[in-house]
């Protein structure tokens, strides 16, 4: 271990800043040693003398979180656009009997969430109509970002009710709900209302698509179907990070997207990992697969 002598006191106070919150709020926090982690952590920035200098060893420390999920973003780095443009996501092709909606990764600010909403509200309304045998909702290629507008946008085709919950380590639940045209956390909601959208038919069959992609917020409305009644999923298994992260501002500038609760569908199941579909298949075909089941299920 290093001497602690060549670790300046800046340093030391800016590691046990970060190592504090971890171990406050960490989903895993109850799984931890703290002293180890802290060892680890302090080894790593060995002979740091400046905050930038221990960087590295917060990045470590968040890898030794183990919930794949957590993110640093140092002061230094946190110019915009660092990763390239997103994917284009275009529409599938469906029989006309069926309802087709792609739930999109949604980024921006207040404005442009509630523009994305508006937008999957009225790919709704324009494809929705009497005689339908059910509806597919493709979450393929959707990494995250927020859930909220994406769960508030899907919300004729869940349903009103309870959807799913964010468990805590502590025993704590936050309800999702959806209600007269509102997705609620824990009772509040940070959207506009508009009119409520109720389906020509209520209740419908539901097959949602989903792929190695389908990630963090995008696995939210994964869990929101599950446990739904009619419903069954096609593909491939999610990323792999059903899990919440909350923002915390550290005393340099930089902040941290810390994973502090998994999520849980209706029936209050949680999931940590990579979520398989009901019937596994290539992402290619799984548009097929779920058109076939939706025809199934309209035989008499």
């Amino acid at each position: 271990m290093p001497d602690k002598k060549h670790t300046s006191p800046e340093v030391t106070a800016y590691i046990e800043e970060v190592v504090a919150i971890l171990e406050k709020n960490s989903v895993n926090r109850k799984k931890i040693d703290w002293t180890e982690l802290r060892q680890k952590v302090r080894q790593k920035a060995g002979d740091a003398k400046t905050i930038a200098d221990t960087y590295p060893s917060i990045h470590y420390a968040l890898k030794l979180l183990g919930d794949s999920h957590s993110y640093f973003a140092p002061i230094t780095d946190q110019s915009e656009d660092t990763k390239g443009a997103p994917p284009v996501l275009h529409d599938e092709k469906v029989p006309g009997t069926i309802g087709y909606v792609r739930v999109r990764y949604c980024m921006g600010n207040a404005k442009q969430k509630q523009q994305y909403i508006d937008n999957l509200l009225n790919d709704i309304r324009i494809r929705d109509k009497q005689g339908l045998i059910g509806w597919i909702i493709d979450l393929r290629g959707n990494f995250g970002g927020d859930m909220s507008p994406m769960l508030a946008g899907i919300g004729p085709v869940l349903g009103n009710g309870i959807i799913g919950y964010t468990q805590y380590p502590d025993g704590k639940e936050s309800t999702w709900r959806y209600d007269k045209g509102k997705f609620l956390f824990d009772g509040d909601s940070d959207t506009i209302l508009e009119e409520e959208y109720i389906l020509k038919n209520k209740d419908p069959y539901v097959a949602v698509l989903k792929d190695t992609l389908t990630a963090s917020s995008g696995e939210a409305v994964t869990v929101a179907f599950r446990g739904r009644p009619k419903t069954k999923s096609f593909g491939t298994h999610t990323y792999g990070v059903p899990t919440s992260n909350q923002r915390f501002d550290l005393s340099d500038g930089s902040n941290i997207l810390l994973t502090v609760a998994v999520f849980a569908d209706r029936n209050h199941k949680p999931y940590q990992g990579p979520i398989h579909p009901d019937t596994e298949t290539t992402a290619g075909k799984a548009l097929s697969e779920a058109v076939n089941w939706l025809k199934q299920q309209n035989r008499h």
